[in-house]
């Protein structure tokens, strides 16, 4: 039997940055944004020379935009309840590909990777009972991906931790133009700490500067709708190797392993009692309705029905038929089998059987070959260098 599990269902949110925004206090020696200390000098001060914030700041950001990837690890949780904190590391490349992993309550380390704008979890039963999505094949998701949606996740790592994304979210929260760099110690090595109006960064305080950590309220995306996390994490050097290494595994993961994956981003059930029936000779047709049930206003699901007939004599024969299934509505599907009975003077009458597993399927056929050119398309113009120019780019057109 499936098990009835709960996810937490975080809405879309329009971020605006507010001149106002309450600026937290972060202790050296005391817990930071999600409980992390901070592990720097526990007596700061000043620079001896002061030196302006924002250069600082933007020389850092413009670094961090590129980069053909970067690496992060650390904390993430809804910027309105940290009582769900999860700890992640992960690798984003400047094309939107992401591969991490994650702990959220439990001992045991789970995986997410995201492609072309598709995110998937490969977790533990644990970690499915703790969320709140019911599907009639919830007990496979531990064995296999599941699809899920960046607000059930709470991290969007293609849409706001890529370099160039992360840059202009950061530039949301630039400090004031008065604003100068507080000296400390970041594990041991002297850096430059910078508030800004929803968190803190620290760079280094040598040039080049870069972003060597980052502490922020309410991480979102730099324009349009998406979702926001409130993130508390440190910055790791990325060479060519560990971005080759990612979208080699990407690639495996979308050949290989998908074929099987789930999908969390709708609920789904019968709406009906199965329906079917056999004709002289022996072929059956079995019928199914399946409708969505988890009240979304938009998005669709791939449904598959694997139908069973069943006779002592004659055997069993299965099919299965998939369909598309839109948020609010219903899909009828339909699939058949043959006994192939031979004519007979003496016809002889036999009872089918026949029943019907419904589950999800994250990707058709087609679909998993298109997100792996995708993938190897993202993977050329990262290594090239193209993708952090397209990004560019398109914010210079937007």
């Amino acid at each position: 039997m499936a098990r009835a599990i709960r996810m937490p269902w975080r809405a879309v949110r329009t971020t605006t940055p507010v001149a106002a925004a309450t600026v937290f206090a972060l202790s050296t020696t005391g817990c930071g944004l999600l409980g992390l200390g901070s592990g720097g000098d526990p007596d700061p001060s000043p620079s001896p020379t002061p030196v302006s914030a924002g250069p600082v700041f933007e020389e850092a950001l413009t670094a961090l935009e590129e980069a053909p990837a970067i690496q992060l690890q650390g904390q993430f949780s809804d910027p309105e309840d940290t009582s769900d904190v999860v700890n992640t590391s992960l690798t984003v490349t400047d094309a939107g590909a992401a591969l991490g992993t994650f702990q959220a309550g439990t001992d045991d380390e789970a995986s997410y990777f995201e492609a072309d704008g598709k995110l998937f979890v490969k977790a533990d039963d644990d970690y499915w009972l703790t969320h709140d999505v019911f599907n009639p094949d919830s007990d496979a998701y531990s064995d296999n991906w599941v699809r899920i949606t960046h607000e059930q996740f709470g991290l969007d790592p293609g849409g706001v931790l890529t370099p160039a994304g992360l840059a202009e979210s950061l530039r949301l929260l630039a400090p004031g133009d008065d604003a100068e760099v507080v000296e400390e110690k970041l594990d041991g090595v002297v850096v430059y700490r910078v508030e800004l109006s929803g968190g803190t960064v620290w760079i280094t305080s040598e040039a080049p500067h870069q972003l060597v950590r980052m502490q922020v309220e309410e991480l979102a995306p730099a324009e349009g709708e998406g979702v926001s996390s409130r993130i508390d994490a440190s910055f790791a050097e990325v060479d060519t190797a560990t971005v080759e290494q990612l979208y080699d595994d990407l690639i495996t993961y979308a050949e290989d392993e998908l074929g099987s994956a789930r999908d969390a981003r709708l609920e789904v059930a019968w709406a009906e009692e199965l329906g079917g029936d056999c004709q002289t000779g022996g072929a059956c047709t079995m019928i199914g309705t399946i409708e969505e049930t988890s009240g979304a206003s938009e998005g669709s699901i791939l449904v598959r029905m694997d139908g069973y007939f069943n006779n002592d004599e004659l055997g069993e024969k299965t099919c299965n038929k998939s369909g598309t299934l839109e948020a609010g509505g219903t899909v009828e599907l339909s699939c058949s089998i043959d006994y192939a009975l031979a004519p007979s003077a003496d016809p002889v009458t036999y009872t089918i059987s026949f029943e019907a597993l419904l589950s999800t399927r994250a990707l058709s056929g087609d679909a998993r070959e298109e997100l792996v050119a995708a993938i190897k398309e993202q993977r050329e113009a990262t290594l090239s260098g193209d993708a952090g120019e397209e990004a560019a780019e398109e914010g210079e057109d937007s």
